[in-house]
């Protein structure tokens, strides 16, 4: 399957230890929510966003960890909420720097409907949104609603303000009432 900007990724497995690491970050981040009082997407964003650290003009490994956390916590509001389902996956072609963070600190960020044929590319649309939040148009919050009525049906890849979105729209006449 290609993912745009020249990504291929092949579905695999996941390990144990990927499945455990997801269910840690998902935890960490629901108990940000609670000591924190996050409420929205929006809230967590600016949680991350607030305590983003660089050293040397690179991300520090503390906000990495941060940002995979909020990338999951993400998709897991995508999967409590859509068919969707999250893919382990061996990542290829794109530019080996954009390959090798995908491939080593951010497993389960591809969410997909495979009987619809919809995949969302979770941890771009957080990594833009966190680094280049004061940039972005739309809030986590109503990218995410658009994400889950993209899956649905209720509306049209195009609608979606994001690139990360990927796939194919649902046919309207099949959902039509008799």
């Amino acid at each position: 399957m290609t993912a745009g900007h020249d990504i291929q990724v092949t579905p695999r497995p996941f390990t144990r230890r990927e499945k455990t690491s997801i269910r840690q970050d998902v935890k960490r981040f629901e108990k940000i929510g609670r000591d924190h009082k996050c409420v929205t997407m929006e809230d967590f964003a600016d949680f991350v966003t607030n305590r983003m650290k660089y050293k040397d003009g690179k991300i520090t490994v503390t906000s990495k960890s941060l940002i995979r956390g909020l990338t999951v916590y993400f998709g897991e509001q995508l999967l409590y909420n859509t068919t969707m389902a999250r893919l382990a996956i061996d990542v290829t072609g794109g530019t080996q720097h954009l390959i090798s963070t995908l491939r080593s600190e951010n497993p389960g960020w591809l969410l997909a409907d495979r009987f619809v044929g919809q995949t969302v590319l979770v941890w771009p649309i957080v990594v833009d949104y966190v680094t280049q939040g004061h940039q972005c148009s739309t809030s986590l919050d109503d990218l995410l609603d658009q994400l889950i009525d993209w899956n649905h049906g209720y509306l049209f890849r195009e609608e979606i303000e994001t690139p990360w979105a990927l796939g194919h729209d649902l046919e309207p006449e099949n959902f039509l009432a008799a």
